[in-house]
């Protein structure tokens, strides 16, 4: 089966379970400001990691913009379970960390996971934007703790 269709049982329940929006707002307490004003807000500020140009990228590709991967986090457990074939590198740069799972024998970039506590501070950071046709983003939680935010999971489409 191909990677993308491996993929799909869990996107099309992770797409259910959240509806059309793909932002979970988890950390957010019922009528906060943000909760109230919805997805994001615009800003000026450029962001620190332009995760958007980084999709369709090789693993060599994303190695050069980025500089040379690091350790994965103490304790860090993906809830994917990579599939045959599949590697995974970590890239730290602006203050972000970023788990990039890619095919090694294509080299070609599978998925990114922004790692971050806060959707809307990830979002702002790297540029993403809910509703972008280029790519599925996904909330991210903690194995054990279902209600931790890990990070967002940025899924390249087409």
């Amino acid at each position: 089966m191909p990677r993308p269709a491996r993929l799909l049982p869990l996107l099309l329940l992770v797409l259910a379970a959240l509806g059309p929006q793909g932002c979970s707002r988890a950390h957010e307490r019922e009528g906060s400001k943000a909760a109230v004003q919805g997805s994001a807000l615009p800003t000026a500020a450029a962001p620190a990691l332009d995760v958007p140009a980084l999709l369709g990228r090789t693993i060599d590709e994303v190695h050069q913009r980025l500089g040379p991967p690091r350790a994965l986090p103490d304790g860090f457990q993906d809830p994917v379970t990579p599939g045959p074939g599949d590697s995974t590198l970590v890239f730290r740069q602006q203050g972000l960390t970023m788990v990039v799972r890619y095919d090694a024998p294509s080299r070609r970039v599978l998925d990114l996971l922004v790692l971050g506590p806060d959707e809307d501070v990830l979002m702002r950071q790297t540029g993403l934007l809910a509703g972008n046709p280029a790519y599925l983003l996904l909330p991210v939680f903690a194995v054990n703790r279902s209600t931790r935010l890990l990070g967002l999971r940025v899924v390249p489409l087409g």
